[in-house]
């Protein structure tokens, strides 16, 4: 697929999901919000939920919802910096990534902030007496998560490493996005990006088992190990008329859902998921190409999603806070242990868990998107006065 025609983006890949701006009078009107991706959102994050609060039994869940998470990821950013393309020749990065800071930092210091309070106040986890807390405020705070770090940091922010691993990913990608684009080399940016972080993954597992074989925790939550879910949902927003192509007839379409499903499904149980090499080179892409299956199927679905999946729905647009208050949560309830809950602590975790993510969503993040919203005005009309001034 041709992206760059005469030194300007298509928009075929927008033509081709029936949503151009441009639609005639007697076509179905643009989705703003694509239902069917908050499905697969709320069912990703409720894996994670499952992965964690019973993890001797859901043992591959958690990684399951991750890998979920990374695909549809870097689907729905690459399309952001690609209408950026399209609209302005270039990626606008100061709104780039202060629409990121508007989406993630609210939640994040408010999570990081009660994490603080609880911990000074009562010391729940022992961070207090351990002298950790300032540490780990600086690896909530830094996206550092997933990296080794020379000090240590509390468990409670233990989930924080799949943030870590977008955060660093979009610091880079869009820079090796536009240079492609500029050369339509779109091919060979996956291609590169794809073999470069799956060598950097094969190294080091194989030195994990061969220096350190304890250390699967380490590698786990290295931005190489799963990095090639953000490439390859990035990759199916390259090209996504010709994935859309692929899944357009309705038994087509049928059987997709079902095997993407059943695979993931079957990975949800996979033994010791986080420190097993198999997972690594066998789960993780299986769970991947299957994630991507099923974006392509949620991108491209036309009709709006079944009242029956409104709850996955409503999970999907509050995801984000409960990711990052599931795993505090079940800590505090369950004495500072990441082992199988009780039943009830299970259904109380996870309640309390979905009350937090549900006052997050109407509290700071909406704080956030008022401060996106407002920064929208304010950008545009310094471009505009710079128009103006360029024009005289």
């Amino acid at each position: 697929m041709t992206l760059l025609v005469g030194g300007t983006v298509e928009t075929e890949a927008r033509k081709g999901a029936g949503q151009s701006a441009g639609q005639g009078a007697g076509q179905a009107p643009v989705r703003q919000r694509l239902d069917g991706l908050d499905v697969l959102r709320g069912a990703a994050v409720g894996a994670v939920l499952m992965g964690h609060s019973w993890p001797g039994v859901f043992q591959g869940a958690g990684i399951v919802g991750v890998i979920v998470f990374f695909v549809l990821s870097g689907y729905l950013i690459t399309g952001v910096l690609i209408r950026d393309v399209e609209q302005h020749r270039k990626v606008r990065y100061g709104r780039f990534y202060a629409h990121r800071a508007f989406r993630l930092l609210p939640a994040l210091m408010a999570f990081l902030g009660v994490y603080a309070i609880v911990e000074l106040a009562a010391d729940v986890l022992g961070d207090r007496s351990k002298g950790i807390i300032g540490y780990t405020l600086l690896a909530g705070f830094g996206y550092l998560k997933d990296l080794p770090l020379p000090f240590d940091v509390s468990m409670a922010i233990g989930a924080l490493w799949t943030l870590a691993v977008e955060e660093q990913f979009y610091l880079i990608w869009p820079a090796l996005l536009v240079i492609a684009l500029r050369r339509n080399r779109q091919g060979r940016l996956i291609g590169w990006s794809a073999a470069v972080v799956l060598s950097l993954m094969t190294a080091s597992v194989l030195a994990m088992l061969i220096l350190a074989p304890n250390l699967h925790s380490l590698v786990y939550a290295l931005p190489t190990t799963w990095g090639l879910g953000l490439i390859i949902g990035s990759a199916l927003r390259l090209y996504r008329v010709r994935m859309f192509s692929w899944f357009s007839g309705r038994r087509r379409r049928g059987v997709a859902l079902l095997g993407s499903v059943l695979v993931l499904a079957a990975l949800v149980f996979f033994p010791k998921a986080n420190e097993s090499p198999a997972f690594f080179f066998v789960g993780g892409p299986l769970a991947m190409a299957a994630a991507a299956v099923l974006v392509v199927l949620a991108a491209s679905r036309t009709r709006i999603m079944p009242r029956w999946t409104r709850a996955l729905q409503l999970l999907g647009m509050v995801s984000y806070a409960a990711y990052l208050w599931n795993y505090i949560v079940i800590l505090w309830l369950n004495g500072g242990s990441t082992a199988d809950l009780p039943p009830l602590v299970a259904v109380t975790a996870i309640l309390l868990t979905l009350l937090l993510a549900v006052i997050s969503w109407h509290t700071v993040e909406k704080l956030g998107r008022i401060g996106r919203d407002r920064f929208d005005k304010y950008y545009e009309a310094r471009a505009d006065a710079a128009t103006t001034f360029r024009g005289w």
